[in-house]
Order: C-alpha cells, then structure tokens, then sequence
C-alpha cells in the first residue's frame, strides 16, 4: 500500500499550529468534520469506513501514557508503548459483522519507505478471530466487540517495533468477493509508539516501579553541581510530557541519520542522541559555548528547564544558544524519558578530559619545577591538553545490551556534551557500567574515555632532555579524579540546592573504592589494552619526597565574605629544606578552565629537620566580587618546589561563593482551574542596587516557561513579588524559579505544587 513519510507533515503541523492545537474548541471543529463524511456515505450499499475512534486517552492510560500534553490537547495524536494492546473502535455505514460480512484491514507504516519484512510496516486482516494468537515481538489483531455499526478492534504492538511516529490506514469491502469495490482511507491520526520499560520483552525493561516512576515519568528533579566536596543541586523542568517535546523528539530523529527499521534499538537510538543534542556535527538541538560570551543568545547558566529550549528548536528549525554540560545532559535526559528510555541525570566531580587515551591526566613541569601552562610549547609533547573538569554532566540510560557479553546490560553511560570524537561524530555511547568498572576498554562504546574520565591517574611530569620523550614522571596521583559521582534519587525532590535527603552516591557503579586493589585491577586491566596507556603505567617514578604539603579545605563562602587560603609543611627529615611558594587564587568556569586571576603571592619557606611552618594568602570580597563567572567557582593552587630535592608539590582547593536561596510561599490550597496566589522573595546579599531584574519561573503542566521582569532591589533589601498560578488540570509538580540582575544572577528557587481536584 502507498503511503508518505509522515515526518515532515508531522512537524509542520506542530510548528505552524502549536496554539491552534491547545485551542479549547478544537474538538468542535472535528466533530462538524465526521458529521459531514458520515451524511456523504449513509446513501450507499458498499461498505464504507466512516470513521477510526483510536480512543487516545483511554488507551494513554493503559500504556501509562496520559501525562502527555498531546493526548489533552489534539484529537489527532496517540500515544503508546510497544508491546502492549490498544483497543480502537471502526465505524461503518452499515452493520458490522466481520466474520462473515465485511473484510477489514488496516495498515500501520513507519518511515520514508515502509517494508514488512524490515518491522517498518504491518498489514493486518481483521478476520474476526477473538483471541491474540501471536507471539510479543509481532503485529497481532483481534475483535473485542461488535455493536451495530462499530467494531472495537484490539491491537498488539511488538515489543521490537521501531520508536516513533506511525501513520494509519484502514480498508473495507465485501467478504469474499475479490472484485468487490474496496474503500481505504487514510487518518491524519499520528501514531506515536514509544519504548516500554513496563514490559520484560522491551529492551529497556526496568524491573522496579519506583525506578520507572522516578527514570521515566518524573518531570521535575535535579542537576548536581559544585566542585568536590562542596556539592548543590540544581532544580531543573525536564517537561517530557510537554506538548512541543515529543514532535521536537521527532525532528531530532529524523536529523540523525538512523535509518526507520532501527529506531527499535534503544543502544543505536541512545547514541544518535548523545549526537543530536549537540551541534558540531549537524542541526543538532543545541550550540556549546564555554567563553563566557553569550550576547547572541542565552547564558547556559540562565536556563531552568528543557521546554522553551525544544519548542524553540522546533519552530525555528535551528540549533538554539548556548549550552554546557548540565544543559546537553537534562535536555537528553528530557528526551530519553519522552520515548520512553529509563534516564537519569548523573555529575562526576573532579572529571578527568583524557585526549589521548593514556587513562592519565599529564602535568608537566619544566627544570626548575615550575608548571607550564597552556600556552607553553612544552605544555604537551603531543601538542593535546588534558585537563580536570570541577564537575561534568552525562547521563545513564537503562537497557540490555546484546551486541555485548552477557552481564553487561543496566546503566549505559551515554554523553551530549562535545568533546571527543568517536566514530567521526561528537557522540558518546552508550558504555556499560560494567564494562567501565571492570576496565573492558574493549568492550564499545567509548568505554576507555569514561573509564578515564571517572577513574584516570594524575601523572607529573619533568622535563628531562636525557629521557625519551623528553620528560620524566616524576609522581602519580591515583585517588584525585572521579572523586564523588552523584545522581538524583528516586522519590520526591528536596527544595533546596544544598539539601542532600534527594541526592544517591553512586560512585560504586562505576568503580571500585579507591585505593582498594580491585580498583587497582580495574585501571591496570584498561591500560593493558591501551598503548599509550602501557607507556604511561610501565614509567617508573623519580621524585624523592621528605616534605609533607596540606592545603586548608574551606567550604562555601558566602558572597560577601573574606577568605584565607593556608599552607601547611612539614619536613619529616633530618636535613635543612628551602621551599619555593607560589599562591593563586582564580576564578574558574567548571571545566576547570581558569576565568580570572583574583590574587597572587611567591614567597620562601625555610624548614629546619622536623620542622612545621604555615604561609597564608588572605583574600577579600573586593577582591573576587567582580570576577566571577557561572557558578561562582574560585580555584586556590599553591605550587611548592624544593630547592634541596627534586620534589614538586602542587595542591588546590575547590570553593563556591554560596548565594541565598529564593523563597517560595503558596499562599491558599492549590484547586484544579481556581488561581493560586504565589510569594517569591530574597534578601540581597551585597551592598548594591540590582538592577535589570528578571524571574524565570517554570511549572510542568501548570505553568509554560515564563519571564517576568520585575522593579530594582535596593542595597542590602528584600525583593518580595507576588503572581497567581492557574492550573488547569489535577497533577503534582514542581514551581522552578530563578532570578538574574545585571549585578547578582543564579539564585534558584523550588516549591513543591499539588493540585487538588475542585
């Protein structure tokens, strides 16, 4: 049977008629439109299809589908989980009696080019037949009922049918007259057909309903940030049911590349979006700008949630600015749950960027000891720099894996955020949790840059013209990268940011504990397999070490106050020891990229046998307000070499200037379509006038993405402002709220909103 790829159709509707769709009269409009076919075909004799009921919301109820905007808003749209049954009612203009009257058939298509043989295309006979007599993994049709004019039909889904949207047909004529006069008709009802993790023959099958709840169908929750170990989470609107989200899903798909019949593989869909959600390759969802200059487009930090991001993308067509790491990774976790792939949000700490598969972190450092930076010609004998991120943001999609052995199915690593190619392309996964603890860097995908990137060493090195390669490892850091790896866990969302009821550890998953010989095991086993990695591993260390170095651990500051960055030595000899000092303290984006230099000290350390002596650099609030960048993450490296020795000894300490949170009060009881009256307020911390004051407030099924500009706050004064939110439907969600200022931006905001019905 002929048919049309549905997608650009689709996508037009969607982008031209977003408004017209969430009309209240639009039911109206169809039912005039049936009233009319239905008086054109009552005067014949042949059997003709009057019309399809696809039941949308009944059948979005079974398949745990009703919190999608789709199903409320248009008649046209259907939501659904493969593997399951869904029931549809045919009307004709006659007396319905398959069995021995009617011959019905219908035809389900996917793709450009749909093909029976390749799952992109099902042609079901409606014999009559009562029962389900196929296995899961085929199309399948029974009736339940007849009733004068109607028949509901059931249909089963296979549990392997491609992910998307589905075009369907029907045909009707006389039973057993093959010259009879055949009446088919095409719907303009889109089928969406998502992935099943309900079901245990779905490739995405998670066995524990509170994990499905929390991976799949919670549309509020938390993206963790910080530097280690002073950690916060940040509240973001994932919105999966919105109505813009799935159609968006749709265009991003259709870019992939991936062909229709393999739409049914949650490890090749997984890995065209860690694709798509960047741009580098294509006309991917979003641009990644790590610079600080956003004026073209949206600072990543003054993000709250992923709807305007995906209706933007789906009504211009066009890559939408900016974003980092925590944005590609919730935009993808939005869109994984959307298809229905059990998707969790997870920030490794202190993550290693490995560029040339060494599972290593190379510092280099020249005679004297002193670090070459970036810009120095020996930065890196390869010309490639490494570095460690304070935080990275990827995300963990859960599936089986047969392409693998077995025992490698579970969490899969998979990464938005453009960094490395692989393949060609700016993707990234999916890598087993398995696979990465156990160090099976041969085992794909990308399983050696996550292992590095959560477990690589940190190795110095000297220069030393005697030494192939031109430079001497002079000491190794096994326990500095992967230091804390947190996800959001299952259950309700904490309010606030450095609330730690809602966060779940889960460093275990992706390795043994540090310093325990099976963690040992695991990155030995991984450099085996790696060349250069057997390079790096097989050189012997040469510094010789009597100095002992801390480094003072501060926790938050909060903005306004001073701070003290302090060194600690000992020297554990029985001889003299001169120390060299150099201090900085620098702000720094959170890829571990330095900003700004806030303060700088040198100075000497004369050490007698057993002796303990402290150097301090004090800094303060002028010294650093003007400096910050997203974040506000201030790195202090003290850099120590001793005179007597080849020692080199660098320390840091990772600290965020701590901003207060925003209160939020819901004034009355939350009543389904009555208004609810809201307060937001904060006192502001600095002594200055904020001004250009905006709040961007977002509420999943309650309220869409919204700005609202607001009067400048006074030195050391209190905003307070007040607005109503208007609920529309019975739902439990989360109010996100942030504010920005020219001077002050950041602050973030959660309420918990349970709607009651009226």
């Amino acid at each position: 049977m002929p048919t049309v790829n549905p997608y650009n159709e689709l996508i037009n509707r969607f982008t031209n008629d977003l408004e017209v769709c969430r009309r209240e009269d639009r039911d109206l409009e169809i039912e005039n439109e049936l009233n009319e076919i239905t008086r054109a075909f009552s005067a014949s004799k042949e059997p003709k299809i009057v019309c399809v009921d696809f039941q949308p919301r009944l059948n979005a109820a079974y398949h745990h589908c009703d919190r999608y905007e789709l199903v409320d808003r248009r008649t046209d749209c259907v939501v659904l989980r493969r593997g399951g049954m869904f029931s549809m009612v045919v009307e004709l203009n006659q007396q319905v009696n398959l069995s021995a009257e009617q011959q019905l058939k219908l035809y389900f298509s996917f793709g450009p080019r749909p093909n029976v043989e390749k799952g992109t295309q099902a042609h079901l006979l409606v014999s009559g037949k009562t029962t389900i007599e196929k296995t899961h993994d085929d199309w399948d049709v029974k009736v339940a009922k007849e009733n004068g004019k109607q028949a509901t039909i059931e249909v089963q889904i296979p549990t392997d049918a491609p992910v998307g949207v589905w075009s369907v047909a029907a045909e009707v004529s006389r039973r057993n007259q093959p010259e009879a006069e055949r009446h088919l008709r095409r719907f303009d009802t889109h089928v969406y057909i998502l992935f099943n993790p309900w079901n245990e023959n779905d490739g995405t099958y998670l066995p524990e309903e509170l994990m499905r709840q929390e991976y799949v169908l919670e549309d509020v929750g938390k993206v963790f940030v910080g530097s280690y170990p002073h950690t916060r989470g940040r509240h973001w609107a994932f919105g999966q049911f919105d109505d813009a989200v799935l159609p968006a899903c749709m265009l991003l798909l259709e870019r992939s590349g991936v062909k229709a019949e393999a739409r049914g593989d949650p490890v090749r869909v997984s890995r065209a979006l860690s694709k798509m959600v960047n741009s580098n390759d294509d006309s991917g969802l979003l641009v990644g700008k790590w610079d600080g200059e956003y004026e073209d487009g949206r600072a990543p930090a003054k993000w709250i949630g992923s709807i305007e991001i995906m209706e933007t993308y789906l009504r211009t067509r066009q890559s939408v600015k900016y974003g980092q790491c925590w944005v590609f990774a919730a935009c993808l976790n939005t869109i994984c749950r959307a298809l229905g792939m059990p998707c969790r949000v997870v920030t490794n700490f202190a993550s290693a960027h490995d560029t040339n598969i060494s599972l290593s972190i190379d510092e280099y450092f020249d005679e004297d000891g002193d670090k070459i930076e970036e810009n120095d010609r020996y930065a890196d004998p390869a010309g490639i720099r490494d570095s460690i991120w304070n935080f990275h943001v990827w995300n963990d999609v859960w599936m089986s894996r047969p392409d693998l052995p077995d025992g490698f199915g579970g969490w899969q690593v998979i990464d938005a955020t453009p960094q490395e190619t692989s393949d060609g392309s700016y993707q990234c996964g999916p890598a087993s949790h398995e696979a990465i603890k156990q160090g099976r860097v041969d085992l794909k995908y990308d399983v050696p840059f996550v292992l590095a990137e959560v477990n690589a060493d940190v190795v110095r090195w000297r220069k030393d013209d005697s030494v192939e390669g031109g430079f001497a490892k002079m000491t190794t850091q096994t326990s500095s990268v992967g230091r804390l790896i947190l996800t959001k866990k299952a259950g309700p969302v904490a309010t606030g940011g450095f609330f730690k009821s809602d966060r779940e550890d889960i460093t275990w998953e992706y390795k043994p504990p540090e310093g325990t010989r099976a963690e040992r095991v695991s990155i030995l086993t991984a450099a085996r397999r790696t060349r250069t990695a057997r390079q790096v591993f097989d050189m012997p260390s040469e510094a010789k070490e009597d100095i002992v170095f801390s480094i003072e651990d501060r926790d938050q500051v909060p903005i306004g106050d001073n701070f003290t960055v302090m060194l600690t030595t000992k020297n554990t000899s029985t001889e003299v020891r001169t120390i060299n000092v150099v201090m900085t303290c620098a702000s720094m984006y959170y890829t571990g990229a330095k900003a700004h230099t806030i303060k700088r000290h040198d100075g000497e350390i004369h050490l007698e046998p057993n002796q303990t002596k402290t150097m301090s650099m004090e800094v303060y609030y002028s010294d650093y307000y003007s400096k910050l960048v997203d974040h506000d993450l201030i790195k202090s490296i003290v850099i120590c070499n001793v005179n007597e020795t080849t020692q080199c000894w660098a320390g840091e300490d990772n600290l965020e200037v701590h901003k207060p949170d925003i209160q939020i009060d819901i004034l009355s009881a939350a009543v389904v379509k009555k208004p609810v009256p809201i307060k937001i307020s904060f006192d502001n911390p600095i002594p200055l006038m904020l001004t250009n004051c905006v709040l961007i407030l977002d509420a999943p099924g309650v309220m869409r993405p919204k700005r609202v500009p607001i009067k400048n706050i006074a030195p050391k004064g209190k905003m307070t402002f007040e607005m109503n939110l208007n609920p529309g439907r019975v739902i439990n969600t989360t109010l996100v709220v942030q504010f920005n200022s020219k001077q002050l931006h950041n602050l973030t905001g959660a309420k918990k909103v349970v709607v009651s019905p009226a």
